[in-house]
């Protein structure tokens, strides 16, 4: 311990850049919690699917969604959620995984179900992310 303080006052630079680094970090993560629920991957969404039967809710626009969505998704705007919460109450005590197009909007929405008490996941990245993945779409 006496080594790690001798170091720490014989390097004053080194130790504040190490400090400030170590609290940027701190801040970026507390900032990415904080900006609407936990984004998870393509794989990621597969598994909460395959394993605890998540429910996708695509946000996208219903004509997006007919040209190519994920498995069993649900087509629900974020405007028709806004719009009339309780067409997501059948959801409460599902695991929901929200779907848009880029992620952003998702996130957003997965900030706002959290605060309701949903458990709820945002696609990091969107169905863009998805299609870069090479993971499946159904049209209709």
């Amino acid at each position: 311990m006496s080594d790690i303080i001798t170091f720490l006052s014989h390097h004053p630079q080194l130790s504040l850049g190490v400090m400030i680094i170590f609290i940027l970090l701190v801040i970026v993560e507390l900032l990415r919690a904080k900006q609407g629920g936990f984004r998870i991957t393509p794989a990621q969404v597969t598994q909460l699917i395959n394993r605890q039967n998540a429910v996708v809710i695509d946000l996208r626009p219903k004509e997006s969604f007919r040209t190519g969505h994920i498995v069993n998704a649900i087509s629900l705007s974020a405007n028709d959620i806004q719009d009339n919460p309780k067409k997501l109450d059948q959801y409460k005590t599902k695991l929901l995984v929200l779907v848009c197009q880029t992620g952003l909007e998702s996130q957003k929405m997965a900030a706002s179900l959290l605060k309701q008490g949903y458990t709820v996941y945002a696609l990091a990245g969107g169905l863009r992310a998805w299609q870069e993945a090479d993971m499946p779409l159904i049209k209709g």
